[in-house]
């Protein structure tokens, strides 16, 4: 593999991940007014202020990449733009669960693509996005905290989950099929003739991890 072809491959995941970046910063910042409480704001807000400093590493990579960093991330808004806009951040619960079992599934897939990268790529993307554990931990603890007082609004829980799930699916396989990228990243086990079927493993891996957590789904 030239590795013109690794470094084309490597701008183009660096900026969809710049990309959806940005919308993760806007959308937490969309949810700071659904809190129930001024700390529960300053909590969203110091998140948010931490996910822009994390657009701002991931942006700075890639222009140090390519001249064309606004154009590469362009490309990347359609799909992105689906996924952000349907975001359930318009309650409090809504939004926690987004934040506790959507937003993970970024950190799951850069902790699988992380090697495939050149050694200062990974190490800016794994620090913009693979860091999210505590404030992750803050939001289950807050959705248990909903559903604790009002059991019922559990089935508004799964059906987020479903759905972000089904959209990130969707997005994912849509983005595998515009791009040649992840193929090109990615060195297939010995036998493996699909290595990005790896990657949706483990990130599906993780998330039902999360789930058995929230009690929504069994391990077994």
């Amino acid at each position: 593999m030239e590795q013109d072809d690794r470094t084309l491959a490597t701008v183009e995941l660096l900026g969809a991940l710049t990309y959806g970046q940005l919308r993760a910063f806007e959308t937490t910042a969309r949810a700071v007014r659904h809190a129930p409480d001024a700390r529960a704001a300053d909590r969203i807000a110091e998140h948010a202020a931490r996910e822009h400093q994390s657009y701002a590493l991931l942006r700075d990579r890639l222009v140090e990449l390519t001249d064309l960093g606004g154009a590469v991330m362009d490309r990347q808004k359609p799909l992105f733009d689906v996924f952000f806009d349907r975001a359930p951040v318009d309650d409090w619960l809504g939004a926690c669960t987004f934040f506790g079992t959507g937003l993970p599934l970024a950190a799951d897939f850069i902790r699988e693509m992380a090697p495939s990268l050149d050694e200062r790529t990974a190490a800016v993307v794994l620090d913009a996005l693979a860091d999210r554990d505590g404030f992750e931990s803050y939001a289950i603890d807050c959705i248990r905290e909903v559903v604790d007082a009002e059991p019922e609004r559990m089935a508004e829980v799964k059906t987020h989950v479903a759905d972000v799930l089904g959209r990130a699916l969707t997005g994912f396989q849509a983005a595998a099929g515009e791009t040649d990228a992840l193929a090109v990243l990615l060195d297939p086990a010995p036998g493996e003739d699909d290595p990005t079927k790896r990657v949706v493993m483990t990130v599906l891996a993780g998330h039902r991890r999360r789930m058995h957590a929230l009690g929504i789904e069994d391990l077994e």
